[in-house]
């Protein structure tokens, strides 16, 4: 195979039912410009090792198996990425799914203009368990393209402009598509390494912004972003499983985050909350590449707000809410205190299955996720492709 228009990485580790079903519903795809890295790191390599080997004449698969020795995620991913050959690459979990017509989205791009970093609207999908009930799951069918200017993107991702409890910035290796020049970019920025945070998808993100130089949005669907029972996703908004993440997260880094040298101009940790985590990413970079960081702090303050806003039952509220508290007490001589106003909202009701289904607007579709028997995210996303326009006709 001559160089992919597209590589498409799937590290896993320990998820191998997942893995599995998703590797299958990639493969369904014919296009041969593209490139399947699979990458297992998990504790019993002939499981993955067994299941590989029906796929052995597939020229476009790279297969990459565990190791003796575990490895950090963010040590996985770089292995992942490494092995990539493609002008683009984008990265995906072992529970999600894309759509490798991606690449002609590409290919058509690249006609009309050079870019570095492309991103698109996604639907989420929550993996059936027993007992579970169907979700309403709404997707778009617009194909307009947009081309966002960096000063923009800057702005949403340094300065939290427009954040929820994460900044806005959109555009990254995970679930979104990078070109190889950029990417050489940021690998001579880590002097060899693409992947230098633990927290690898916003790393990736903010490097990009702040190293790309053309950036576009495609309004349809390439990608579904999966949550089965063991994501990391399932543990927002839920103390317990938050540390025991964290736990088993720095297990396999080897080290404690929160005790690295870099951390002492802070006093915000990991175990504040997925914002804190986030903004530590950038306190990082200003420690190691002197980023240039001020004018965030309201905006910061609201996005930490919208974490707390992510636990529902008042103990555990109350507890993540005085965490950020005490510690943006203790943040620039506790000048933003009083702009720290958590209001707690209680958990409603499940609701009873999807209320409504149809098309709503002129251009998104809402369905139930277990609409025709489907019980993955590739498996839903072959259901609605044909209504979506070929990756080839979207207009530029």
């Amino acid at each position: 195979m001559s160089e992919p228009t597209l590589s498409i990485c799937v590290p896993s580790r320990n998820r191998q039912i997942y893995f599995q079903e998703t590797i299958k519903s990639l493969l369904v795809s014919e296009r041969d410009d593209v490139e399947f890295v699979f990458v297992d790191n998990s504790d019993d390599p002939s499981v993955m090792d067994g299941f590989m080997r029906a796929f052995a004449g597939d020229r476009r698969i790279r297969y990459l198996r565990s190791g003796k020795t575990t490895l950090s995620m963010m040590d996985n991913w770089e292995r992942a990425l490494k092995a990539a050959t493609g002008r683009f690459v984008a990265f995906i979990g072992d529970d999600d799914y894309i759509d490798p017509e991606l690449a002609g989205f590409i290919v058509n791009l690249e006609r009309k203009i050079k870019v570095d970093a492309i991103a698109w609207t996604g639907p989420n999908y929550i993996w059936p368990t027993e007992g579970s009930k169907p979700r309403s799951i709404s997707i778009s069918l617009k194909t307009n393209v947009t081309r966002f200017p960096r000063r923009d993107l800057l702005r949403k991702a340094f300065l939290w402009e427009g954040c929820s409890h994460v900044p806005l910035s959109g555009f990254s290796i995970y679930h979104g598509a990078l070109s190889r020049n950029l990417l050489d970019k940021i690998r001579q920025m880590g002097k060899g390494r693409y992947f230098e945070f633990p927290i690898i998808d916003y790393e990736m993100a903010f490097k990009a912004v702040m190293l790309g130089e053309t950036f576009v949005h495609v309004a349809r669907p390439f990608s579904i972003l999966g949550v089965c029972p063991l994501s990391n996703s399932m543990t927002i908004g839920n103390v317990e499983r938050e540390k025991k993440g964290q736990e088993d997260f720095f297990k396999e880094l080897g080290r404690d985050m929160n005790d690295d040298a870099w951390m002492k101009g802070t006093p915000f940790r990991t175990w504040h909350g997925i914002t804190a985590c986030i903004y530590l990413i950038q306190h990082w970079l200003s420690y190691k590449y002197g980023l240039q960081h001020e004018g965030y702090e309201q905006n910061l303050i609201r996005a930490f707000t919208a974490n707390c806003g992510l636990f529902r039952d008042r103990e555990s509220f109350d507890l993540v809410a005085g965490r950020y508290r005490t510690a943006i007490a203790a943040w620039k001589g506790g000048r933003y205190l009083a702009d720290f106003d958590p209001v707690f909202v209680p958990r409603g009701a499940p609701a009873d299955g999807p209320r409504f289904c149809g098309l709503k607007g002129e251009n998104t579709l809402v369905f139930p996720d277990d609409v025709g028997g489907v019980r993955t995210p590739g498996e839903l996303f072959h259901l609605f492709e044909n209504l979506l326009v070929r990756p080839d006709d979207i207009a530029i």
